[in-house]
């Protein structure tokens, strides 16, 4: 059932229909939702667009942004900006050297090209979600987004033999559920908006689906996601708990930085990510705050840690292509924070932070709507802090669409800073963004 509901934006202006819905129009489908969707079906196998991938969904949300006429991520645009100026020092040599020994003018290109798209992105997406906030139908298709996510995706990845770390293209697809990749985030976005935005079997359905995939996946970041929702329902504040999060993550490297070689030999995967991080913060003291820029390694070629054999990302450069080099060379260190420092310096780092920072829910929202955008933030963080994010395509599409969702949010705070009447059982609570 759905009550008749109004809110004024300002003193003075006309009041704002907070429940009529309207359905897409002709470039939703076209220019955003087509693109969207494209990337929640191919998932990992989004590769194999190559270079037609600046076309479709990169070229495209940028198109729909621009024709909607909508301003973009102002901080985010600031930064994307920054990273093409030092992509042009780097591709002409003016960005100082550290330890990196490679460096490719092709690669220049290769690893700018997925922060303009996480850009376009974004902006498309804040395009998308200020109008669906206005029509008070957010969630609108979310059954398909969920289908192509969870169905069609993992279909296509074993068709093509997708293998995660070695394992058997049948063990591959359930850790890939864990994974925050293009399709889990959004698929995530739909999930969490079933629990937190209904209350009906919609809510218990996206435990249970949320708790199977949880489960399912060895992938610790899935299950730290899938925990901080569940005590954020059971009624734990959801900015509070991804200001925690944030926190304890961040004060965990903090402190593991000193202790790497014991990190190790505790978890090897820890251990190297922190290697990574290190190495990163070298090269931003060689640098003297400036970054190594674009066209280099992120990783060494060799990791030497006493008492374990040494581990090599990089094979001899002597039996390996040019378009496998390029491939090596966009290698992240799996900290898309770290990455941006190691890049762009101490610059970049303070703008991707402010960038993301601002896409904080604001307190203003009703409940279940802030309890929503913070799970929403977290996925967002927790996909940046172990992952090269703003270097792979294989992720930006998700996170671009989940940042735009919450910028759109924040724009729209006027409109719906209006908490709704409480919701009988078996009813969905509607609000401007509670349609799903």
């Amino acid at each position: 059932m759905t009550s008749s509901a109004t809110l004024s934006r300002r003193k003075g202006s006309e009041p704002v229909d907070l429940v009529c819905s309207h359905s897409p129009d002709v470039l939703d489908y076209t220019l955003f939702l087509s693109g969207i969707w494209l990337a929640c079906a191919l998932a990992i196998s989004l590769r194999l667009l190559g270079p037609f991938f600046i076309v479709i969904p990169v070229g495209v949300c940028l198109a729909y942004a621009v024709l909607r006429q909508t301003v973009p991520p102002r901080l985010l645009a600031v930064y994307t900006a920054f990273c093409l100026f030092i992509a042009l020092l780097s591709r002409y040599g003016l960005m100082p050297d550290s330890w990196q020994v490679h460096f490719l003018q092709e690669a220049v290109t290769r690893q700018i090209v997925p922060i303009v798209g996480f850009f376009a992105v974004a902006w498309a997406s804040k395009a998308y979600f200020r109008r669906r906030l206005m029509s008070g139908n957010a969630f609108f298709g979310a059954p398909v987004f969920l289908f192509l996510s969870l169905v069609v995706a993992p279909a296509v990845m074993f068709q093509q033999d997708v293998q995660y770390q070695g394992a058997s293209p049948q063990a591959t697809i359930p850790i890939l559920y864990g994974s925050l990749i293009n399709n889990m985030v959004i698929a995530a976005f739909f999930i969490a908006g079933g629990i937190f935005l209904t209350n009906d079997w919609r809510r218990y359905g996206g435990i249970l689906l949320l708790l199977g995939i949880a489960l399912a996946s060895p992938l610790a970041q899935f299950k730290v996601l899938a925990v901080t929702m569940i005590v954020i329902l059971i009624g734990v504040p959801g900015r509070l708990m991804a200001a925690a999060l944030a926190t304890a993550l961040t004060s965990a490297y903090a402190v593991g930085l000193n202790f790497i070689p014991q990190t190790f030999a505790l978890d090897p995967n820890s251990g190297i990510r922190l290697a990574f991080i290190s190495d990163a913060l070298a090269s931003l003291a060689d640098t003297y705050g400036f970054g190594i820029g674009f066209g280099k390694e992120s990783v060494r070629w060799r990791y030497e840690f006493p008492g374990f054999e040494d581990i090599t990302f990089l094979p001899d450069t002597r039996n390996i292509t040019h378009a496998k080099m390029l491939e090596i060379l966009s290698t992240g260190i799996h900290n898309s924070f770290f990455q941006a420092i190691l890049r762009t310096g101490v610059i970049g780092f303070i703008l991707i932070v402010s960038a993301i920072l601002v896409a904080f829910p604001p307190n203003r929202l009703p409940r279940g709507v802030r309890n929503h955008a913070s799970t929403v933030f977290i996925t967002i963080f927790l996909a940046m802090f172990v992952n090269p994010v703003l270097e792979s395509p294989l992720q930006i599409v998700g996170i671009g669409f989940s940042y735009g969702y919450l910028i759109a949010l924040r724009a729209s705070v006027p409109a719906l800073a209006v908490e709704p009447p409480p919701v009988e059982p078996g009813r969905t609570q509607h609000c401007a963004c509670s349609y799903i």
